[in-house]
Order: C-alpha cells, then sequence, then structure tokens
C-alpha cells in the first residue's frame, strides 16, 4: 500500500473529518477536499493511499499558507483611480461613471495606502481568484499601461501613432 508521509511544523494541527481536511496555523484556517484517509502519529500525518500531485501541491500550500500567510499587492495606475473599504466592502474606482463595489470575503484582510493595497490569506486559490477578480475590472491599456496592475508588474506599452 502506497503511503506519503508529512511532517508539521510547530503551532499547525490537521484534523480529517468526512473527506474533509481542516489546517490550523499562526495565520489561520484552510479547508480542502481529499478523498485520501489520515492518520496522525504526533507531528507526523500519514496519508492513505499515497496523494496525488494535485492534493499534495494543495496540502503544501495549506501548511504554507497558515504558517506564513500569502499576500499579493495590487497597484492602481492611471488618473482618478481610487481604492476604499467600508464594512466589509471593497469601493473601486476605476474611471467609469460608477463604482465597483466587491464584499471582501472572511478569510482575506485587506490594508489600504492611496493607489496601492494589499490582500493577506491563508487560502492562496481564494486569494488569487480575488485578487484576479478586482484586475479583471480594469486590466492594464496597452498603450498608457493604466489599470490594476500587481506589485512589480511591468507592462510593454505599443507605441504611439506615427506621423
Amino acid at each position: 500500500m502506497n503511503t506519503r508521509m508529512y511532517r508539521l511544523p510547530v503551532g499547525v494541527d490537521c484534523l480529517s473529518n468526512q473527506g474533509k481536511v481542516r489546517i490550523s496555523g499562526p495565520c489561520g484556517v484552510v479547508v480542502f477536499d481529499s478523498s485520501s484517509k489520515l492518520y496522525r502519529k504526533g507531528n507526523i500525518l500519514i496519508f492513505l493511499p499515497k496523494l496525488t500531485k494535485y492534493y499534495s501541491s494543495i496540502f503544501t500550500q495549506a501548511v504554507l499558507g497558515v504558517v506564513l500567510g500569502y499576500t499579493i499587492e495590487l497597484n492602481l495606475k492611471g488618473i482618478g483611480y481610487r481604492v476604499s473599504k467600508e464594512k466589509g466592502e471593497l469601493i473601486l474606482y476605476l474611471g467609469y461613471s460608477h463604482s465597483i463595489i466587491l464584499e471582501i470575503p472572511k478569510e482575506i484582510t485587506v490594508t489600504l495606502d492611496k493607489k496601492i493595497f494589499s490582500l493577506m490569506s491563508a487560502n492562496y486559490g481564494l486569494l488569487q481568484n480575488f485578487a484576479t477578480k478586482i484586475r479583471s475590472y480594469r486590466l492594464p491599456d496597452s498603450y498608457k499601461g493604466a489599470g490594476v496592475l500587481y506589485n512589480n508588474e511591468i507592462v510593454n506599452c505599443k507605441q504611439g501613432k506615427k506621423n
């Protein structure tokens, strides 16, 4: 029978119940589905049968997330682009005639500056989906580079019309 063993870091707890694995640590809690059986001996976890590569990467991502946490920084580049936060909602002003209101998931914390804001969470998949959703409202322009950009993202701007 194939098995896979993992050593849990200090301060991380892992529980398995009815096909769901719950990993908790200092930075939060991550829950994901798994078809493997989980046995625990001290701080060593044994999965039966062996995890597929997909579940193995999800498990290691979850452990890293609850120990260190994940952060994504987004920059607003453009005239009049702003962001604000009120009562669990993120309000984006991206040059449209209306503001865009997004509900912030409970697992994500948002810190704001004027044109830079960062998203932090223990769940990397949820964090990446939320950042992509925000970015989809105003992708970077190919001529001026204005829009919602990831931190340190370089936009190759096209050359304008030649006379």
